[in-house]
């Protein structure tokens, strides 16, 4: 169904302090890989980590009759099938804090940054002691996945 956007927006930049000070995520920036390859790279270090990608939405494409060329820009909902399970376990209401979120843009020519949902911040609202250990484990998780970005292109 096609939209009616007379007034086109657009989106301003967003400097990485702004980025990294951003409460319930956690950024990084990279400019030694193309955008594809580091979605490339992400989506292979989630499935040694036997996280499933659920939807990948391309929000620039899905957005592009709204905002004024936005640049690539990426949501990948993400999940681990075992960690949903214990999180709906503990609290059943929990199942509108799934899938996470991981989000890839560009946000200048050659730099990429790439977000990943801090769960410590975003289901702490529950209040259960079970499901802060989840999402303990699944920030570390995540934030693993950011270390190795730049590190899966080097060849040993």
């Amino acid at each position: 169904m096609k939209r009616e956007n007379p007034a086109k927006k657009e989106i301003s930049n967003q400097n990485y302090t702004e980025s990294r000070r951003t409460t319930y995520c956690i950024s990084q920036r990279y400019g030694s890989q193309t955008f594809s390859e580091i979605l490339k790279n992400i989506k292979e270090a989630l499935t040694k980590r036997d996280f499933n990608v659920l939807l990948e939405l391309a929000l620039d494409e899905y957005l592009k009759e709204d905002i004024e060329d936005m640049p690539p820009h990426v949501i990948l909902s993400v999940c681990n099938s075992g960690t949903a399970a214990k999180a709906l376990a503990a609290d059943l209401q929990s199942g509108v804090f799934l899938p996470c979120n991981i989000t890839v843009k560009e946000v200048d020519q050659g730099n990429i940054e790439v977000s990943i949902e801090d769960t410590t911040v975003t289901w702490a609202s529950s209040n259960t002691d079970e499901l802060g250990e989840l999402a303990k484990n699944t920030t570390e998780t995540l934030k693993q996945i950011l270390s190795e970005i730049d590190q899966q292109r080097m060849k040993l």
